[in-house]
């Protein structure tokens, strides 16, 4: 009905527009789509990125407040919690910022920069210094001079001149120079949780196995010195000397230290490690790399370890035939992780295999499994028609009952005692004389709740009250202990095999 209304009555438009003061592009006025016509109104009566930021303002707790209430889970959920300093728990619970309390930093992982984007190394656009443009002098000076020297030497020798030329440039020195062009530095992506870090500091890299209860086992934590600290713009980097609880912040000095998340802690007794929760998904697509130059291969596997660093989604493995295959978390982050490594980490064309997506299944509730393919057969029945067209199978399967489970996992020796008394009666021996099972390869040694094995009356005697004991599944397994034909796996598990026919052709215990 909006549609409707705002293409065919102008004049009902021009109230709306002037009412919310809102003014629309002329283009947009003779537009016939109605779709473009209420897409720019409500852009422009309520922006995405307005409504968006006022809910999060208005719905989201403060910074504050959300540590307050959600830190003591994470810390407890944290290796070796119950050894945690209380002081220490009770500033990063309260994000206390004095620099006498102990700082914690979690570096979620290590960000690729490129070095011409450090601030450090950006071009100033002010006015240089005396002592840069010295710098800058000198190197024009050294130019001109080789210049002239190389002009001098052809004017002399034509040949000779070239040659010299040739010769002044190889090709390692281009292929270096190419390489050092642009470097990458790894800079860690951190939140300081408590205490105030500033730049020159130390404090101790606590590994992923670190826990409190044992600060000194193997691997020790290791003192690193804060080189450098970050104030993240987007894609730009602020320099910053200190950072306060709760800031989250670029830091350097990391590279060597933290492979791709780590806690920083100002002290090793009592401290918290907060890499070792539990809180990310492991990769599940494989493709195999290979570079299309041989000549490639280490650039390639540099650039992979790269890859991996500045991503904690993706992985990287090496098998024992030499294949290289990089694990990421999907397709398209698939894509993205190829798109840095031919661009940014490896800087060579680089062959991509077939993306491999490991078939893995799970136990679901009934209800919220798929449709039965027949719905006269009902879930979990097939039917199978001999080649003869003479003998028809049905076979259903169904879950046992847990409370039966538990009784026939008690009572495996006595299915081997059914079992043995069974082929003991076919080969006419005397039913005392227990027979070893040759399949199961087991020894009859479990003896039940200390009053020995079950006879075979006692055992249908019991089962059958098990049975009788299921709340709402008594109909289905009424004459299910009568018509028992086998048990599984390996004779002795806690599966039974149920023969309905009337006749018993399985054969029944």
């Amino acid at each position: 009905m909006s549609n409707y209304f705002l293409c065919s009555d102008p004049i009902l438009r021009d109230k709306i527009t002037k009412s919310l003061n809102i003014k629309l592009p002329p283009y947009v006025l003779r537009s016939k789509d109605t779709r473009v016509l209420l897409t720019t109104l409500f852009s422009e009566w309520l922006p995405l990125s307005t409504a968006l930021l006022v809910s999060v303002i208005e719905s989201l707790p403060s910074p504050l407040v959300a540590q307050e209430s959600r830190l003591p889970a994470l810390i407890d959920a944290s290796p070796g919690a119950s050894h945690v300093d209380p002081t220490l728990r009770n500033a990063m619970v309260k994000s206390k910022i004095s620099k006498d309390d102990p700082v914690v930093v979690y570096v979620s992982k290590m960000v690729s920069i490129p070095e011409s984007e450090l601030p450090e190394n950006k071009r100033r656009t002010g006015m240089m210094t005396g002592e840069e443009a010295k710098e800058m002098g000198r190197r024009k000076r050294e130019e001109i001079a080789k210049a002239r020297a190389l002009q001098d030497a052809a004017e002399a020798d034509p040949m000779n001149g070239l040659t010299s030329a040739i010769g002044g440039t190889s090709l390692n020195d281009a292929v270096e120079e190419e390489q050092e062009a642009n470097p990458e530095h790894l800079i860690g992506f951190a939140r300081i949780f408590s205490g105030t870090l500033s730049v020159g500091d130390s404090v101790y890299v606590i590994p992923p196995k670190f826990t409190p209860a044992h600060p000194l086992n193997h691997p020790e934590p290791k003192k690193v010195t804060i080189t450098a600290l970050y104030l993240l713009m987007g894609r730009g980097l602020e320099p910053l000397k200190s950072v306060q609880a709760g800031v989250i912040f670029g830091i350097a000095g990391l590279e060597g230290h933290i492979l791709k998340s780590g806690t920083l802690s100002s002290q090793l007794e009592g401290s918290v490690n907060l890499a070792g929760v539990n809180m990310g998904s492991k990769p599940i697509v494989r493709v195999a790399l290979e570079p299309e130059s041989p000549a490639d291969l280490e650039k390639m596997i540099q650039g992979l370890k790269l890859l991996v660093q500045s991503d904690p989604c993706a992985e990287y493995e090496q098998f024992e035939s030499g294949e290289h295959v990089l694990l990421t978390a999907g397709e398209l982050h698939l894509e993205r992780c190829l798109t840095d490594l031919r661009e940014r980490f490896a800087r060579c064309e680089i062959q991509a295999g077939e993306p491999i997506v490991p078939y893995r299944e799970t136990i679901v509730r009934a209800e919220e499994m798929k449709p039965p393919a027949n719905k006269e057969l009902g879930r979990g029945t097939v039917i199978s028609v001999t080649s003869s067209k003479q003998v028809t199978v049905r076979l259903r399967v169904m879950p046992l009952p847990a409370e039966v489970t538990d009784f026939l996992s008690k009572n495996s020796s006595a299915i081997k005692r059914l079992y043995s008394d069974r082929q003991a009666e076919e080969k006419g021996k005397k039913t005392d004389n227990a027979v070893d099972d040759e399949e199961s390869g087991e020894e009859d040694t479990e003896v039940v709740a200390g009053a020995g094995i079950l006879s075979l009356e006692e055992f249908k005697t019991q089962l059958q009250a098990t049975f009788k004991g299921v709340k709402g599944q008594r109909d289905i397994w009424v004459n299910a202990v009568d018509q028992i034909t086998a048990f599984g796996p390996r004779r002795t598990g806690p599966n039974i095999l149920i023969d309905t026919t009337k006749d018993g052709i399985c054969g029944r215990l």
